[in-house]
């Protein structure tokens, strides 16, 4: 047997043993319950005597307990400090996945909220609300134009939509005006388009009942708008309206007393008080500033963007007006100040002068005679209304039609309205094509979709969407049978026979007198229609070889109906 205190030794040992066994497997598996590792600082002979003696002096108990003290705060710290290591990588796994989470949530936020802008443009597209588009078109006068668009916004009630179009500026304005906000809406081209292609961009994006075209070095004052809706509602013959100003060309520029800025709010308050007395009938509007309804501009179109920068596309756009049978007004209680074409003394006065001069060739080039081919398609007009044939004498305008009906934006079916489309003035046989490239035929007055490939010697010409869709739709062409070209050759017309025609021309043929060949004429249901001019039949593709001579007489014995013209150039294919 062995001695009690030897039992006791090995008791103790044996438990010593078991607990260090029970740390080995702790520190093994990572386990955060065992804080204080058994380490022991004594001698093997200490460790004996203890044995032996079987008690520890109070000074080694109390240097035991110091040295563990010590080696459990250093652990302490160090696991402490792989505590905090493990919190911030959970802290930044988290805050990654929640970065993470909220990037998806704003993606699908922003998809949704895209998809949900598309399906409510779509469905309001072609919709107008009862308010004014006002489009101003600017290129580097970035003052200018911020003091127009405050003068609209102090000056004018709303509703109303400011629409600045600004032609690739340098000067940051369009940064500028979006800046602005509010009811300003901006459209910052890649290019300058000119005054033309400007303002065909702001009316493309205008969504107003009514539209208003304005520089943008102009001034607004308090009853400018309200007293030219005034003008323009009093008379549903009246097209367009133009104010006075103090500098422009023509019978809208009055004097004015003032000589600063400052000085003239006095005098336009005064001058600008309601008087329809003041109110009178043009023959020319400066496209400075004018006013008109979307009706007006769905039967007339955009403006031609065949002159560079500025000056007579106003006036091109302005004939084609009057040719559609409206006429032109100016509101003499409507006073706004007209700084005076800043962009284009920007060019300097050399190339002022070439841009004029090649601008105004190019409008006799495709208008020859605007004054009389105006007086003509007038008198053709109270011809239909009155049934007078052509070539008799009229008795006058005694019992004139009297169109009381304004058109709607979708167009009026009243036989008796004498305003005209744009496609009126389009030959008969011809190809049309918009910006997408789809391409139809204008037969009896209709649009008829080529469903087919384009047959080859057919070249269409591009005219505006609006333009398009305001031709009523005809029956779509799926046959190459039945697509006739256009222009046809004097030849080939020759030899075709002609059905019920009286002089045996085909139908569309081209012809001209034998002592007039620059005058040539369409052959439309029995009617001679006239291109205005040698520029407006090649845009439409007709050159000699398409030209049938024929006498005077002959010419002469036939109704005339009505004038063909060019249609005006875009370089927009947004348009």
């Amino acid at each position: 047997m062995r001695a009690p205190d030897q039992q006791r030794g090995e008791g103790r040992h044996g438990r010593n043993n078991k607990v260090n066994a029970r740390n080995v497997v702790r520190r093994k598996g990572h386990s955060h319950l065992n804080i204080i590792p058994n380490i022991s600082t004594h001698s093997d002979k200490s460790r004996s005597e203890n044995n032996r003696n079987g008690s520890i002096s109070s000074e080694k108990k109390a240097d035991h307990r110091a040295t563990q003290h010590n080696v459990s705060r250093s652990a302490m710290a160090v696991l402490h400090a792989a505590g905090r290591r493990s919190i911030r990588k959970s802290r930044h796994k988290g805050k990654s996945r929640r970065t993470a989470k909220g990037a998806r949530l704003y993606k699908q936020g922003y998809t949704r909220g895209y998809n949900e802008g598309v399906r409510q443009g779509q469905s309001s597209f072609g919709l107008v609300f009862e308010g004014v588009s006002i489009i101003i078109p600017t290129y580097n006068q970035r003052d200018y134009v911020l003091k127009c668009v405050s003068s609209i916004e102090k000056h004018t009630p709303a509703p109303f939509e400011i629409i600045v179009v600004d032609n690739a500026s340098k000067d940051g304005t369009a940064e500028a005006m979006r800046r602005k906000g509010g009811m300003v809406r901006v459209a910052a081209l890649d290019q300058n388009r000119g005054f033309a292609g400007g303002v065909n961009h702001g009316l493309m994006m205008a969504r107003g009942r009514h539209i208003i075209v304005l520089n943008n070095d102009t001034l607004v004052t308090p009853g400018w708008l309200d007293n030219m809706m005034t003008c323009l509602a009093s008379d549903p013959k009246i097209g367009v309206v133009g104010p006075v100003t103090n500098y422009i060309g023509g019978d809208q520029q009055i004097e004015v007393p003032y000589r600063e800025v400052e000085e003239m709010w006095s005098f336009a308050a005064t001058h600008n008080r309601p008087d329809a007395d003041k109110h009178r009938i043009t023959d020319r509007l400066v496209g400075f500033c004018w006013l008109f309804s979307r009706e007006l501009l769905e039967r007339v179109g955009y403006l031609d963007e065949g002159y560079a920068v500025g000056n007579f596309e106003d006036d091109d756009w302005i004939i084609r007006v009057k040719l559609a049978g409206y006429q032109l007004a100016v509101a003499g209680d409507a006073f706004i100040h007209h700084f005076g074409s800043v962009s284009m003394k920007a060019l300097g006065e050399q190339d002022f002068a070439v841009v004029n001069k090649d601008n105004e060739q190019f409008y006799s080039q495709k208008w020859g005679d605007p004054h009389a081919l105006v007086a003509e398609t007038s008198r053709l007009a109270r011809q239909q209304t009155s049934g007078t044939p052509s070539g008799q004498q009229e008795d006058g305008d005694t019992n004139p039609m009297d169109p009381r009906q304004r058109i709607s934006t979708q167009g009026s079916q009243d036989p008796a309205l004498q305003f005209r489309h744009s496609y009126d003035f389009y030959p008969e046989g011809s190809f049309l094509s918009d910006a997408k490239g789809d391409v139809y035929t204008l037969t009896g007055g209709r649009r008829r979709k080529l469903n087919i490939p384009v047959p080859r010697g057919i070249s269409p010409v591009q005219i505006a969407k609006p333009d398009l869709l305001a031709i009523p739709a005809g029956e779509a062409l799926i046959s190459a049978g039945d697509v006739q070209g256009w222009p046809r050759e004097s030849q080939q017309v020759h030899t075709t026979a002609v059905h019920g025609s009286h002089n045996g021309w085909a139908e569309g043929s081209i012809v001209a007198a034998v002592d007039a060949p620059e005058i040539r004429y369409q052959i439309s249901g029995d009617k001679r229609r006239r291109f205005v001019s040698v520029y407006a039949a090649e845009r439409w593709g007709v050159h000699s070889g398409h030209i049938i001579s024929v006498s005077a007489a002959q010419l002469n014995a036939m109704e005339e109906g009505w004038p063909i013209i060019a249609p005006p150039l875009l370089l927009n294919p947004d348009l």
